[in-house]
């Protein structure tokens, strides 16, 4: 097994660590403190990076990136921002979904997007979040046009979208009911609610409601009844780009934290002196490295085709637990300067909490792995 990055991954690493801690990391908690969103200048700079095409079809300027190399771009913007990752992470998901498009509706969007305009995906209801078979949202056939109607929650990028792409029930209950739809948000019938929430406050979530709105049948993304596969598709791999982004966060925390624990002085000496202090460092090194092995692991899986549900779910909830414990840890051995809203410590922490209900709470990560470990008869779902 190969453990170690190629000479271009590095190269990647690098130039994205660059850029976001010059354009990201200054800005990080200013933006935080706005309300509004990011600016255009700033947007065009990702897209100048060519961030928002990594894994677009070659004729929109795809640069046909693997998921591990989207990975890297993750954790590393998550390293100044873990918000920004979403704008990224939503350009990858519209490369997997581009083939199934219709091509009127890849020359409309993936330009737009490509440039800088939000898109958002809408799987979440009310009634259940991680259950994303258990959708209430109904699309109806009325002539050639489709009308949908529901209620989507904890969307990400609501206030700003221009267009979501929504999960809708076609069929029977269950799973196999679902199909999958791409909904310009300026159309007749849809409405938007933007919560307040205490972390995550840039990526303006909320809520979206469809009232009978009418699209057209060719906005329906892929064949009918087949919304699930997307859903699962996109969720499956996107479970490592959520931990990674949380990683990259608690790695920039810890090393400001050594650099810290250098200077400190504390009864004659430097804080890294004391034992109890260097172990707690080393221990969080230690988790972060594994935890950040669990993801790649399950990307690399991905990349060559294979099944990587378990991988996926094991890199999921242990890689945002202990990136969340690592950002408490850099918080506490800061001391009362750790709580303090002029560092960046407690703004990644309420950042990072919330990741761990996103893509599946740990519970549901908990009962996949035992659904592989004892086989479905025995496991709890």
């Amino acid at each position: 097994m190969d453990f170690g990055f190629s000479d271009d991954q590095i190269a990647l690493r690098d130039s994205v660590r660059k850029f976001a801690e010059a354009e990201l990391l200054p800005n990080y908690q200013r933006w935080d403190q706005q309300d509004g969103w990011l600016p255009k200048e700033f947007i065009d700079k990702i897209v100048s990076m060519g961030l928002l095409t990594l894994r677009l079809p070659e004729e929109y300027g795809g640069q046909g990136a693997s998921f591990v190399d989207c990975g890297i771009v993750c954790e590393e913007i998550g390293r100044a921002d873990h918000n920004i990752r979403y704008i990224i992470s939503n350009a990858i998901h519209l490369g997997e979904m581009a083939p199934s498009m219709h091509p009127e509706l890849r020359a409309e969007w993936i330009p737009r997007i490509a440039a800088g305009e939000q898109m958002s995906l809408a799987f979440t209801e009310p009634r259940g979040g991680a259950d994303a078979g258990n959708i209430v949202t109904k699309a109806v056939k009325d002539g050639g046009d489709w009308l949908i109607s529901g209620e989507k929650t904890s969307i990400t990028f609501c206030g700003v979208s221009k267009v979501v792409f929504v999960s809708a029930r076609t069929g029977g209950a269950g799973p196999r009911g679902l199909s999958f739809f791409l909904v310009p948000t300026d159309l007749p019938g849809v409405s938007k609610s933007e919560f307040k929430r205490m972390g995550q406050r840039i990526d303006r979530a909320g809520s979206f409601f469809f009232d009978e709105v009418r699209i057209p049948a060719r906005n329906m993304i892929g064949e009918e009844n087949t919304g699930f596969i997307w859903a699962m598709t996109i969720i499956g791999y996107n479970r490592n780009f959520v931990p990674l982004a949380c990683i990259g966060a608690a790695q920039k925390s810890l090393e400001e934290t050594i650099e810290y624990a250098k200077e400190r002085q504390i009864m004659g000496k430097s804080m890294s002196k004391w034992q109890a202090v260097s172990t707690e460092l080393a221990v969080a090194a230690t988790k972060l490295d594994a935890a950040r092995m669990l993801c790649y692991r399950a990307l690399s899986l991905k990349d060559q085709g294979l099944r990587h549900d378990t991988e996926s779910s094991m890199a999921k909830w242990w890689g945002v637990m202990v990136a969340n414990e690592v950002l408490y840890t850099c918080m506490r051995l800061h001391g009362h300067y750790g709580w303090a809203t002029s560092l960046p410590f407690e703004q990644r922490y309420r950042d990072c909490l919330g990741m761990e209900s996103a893509d599946g709470p740990r519970e549901i990560h908990h009962g996949i792995i035992a659904r592989d470990l004892l086989g479905r008869q025995h496991a709890p779902f």
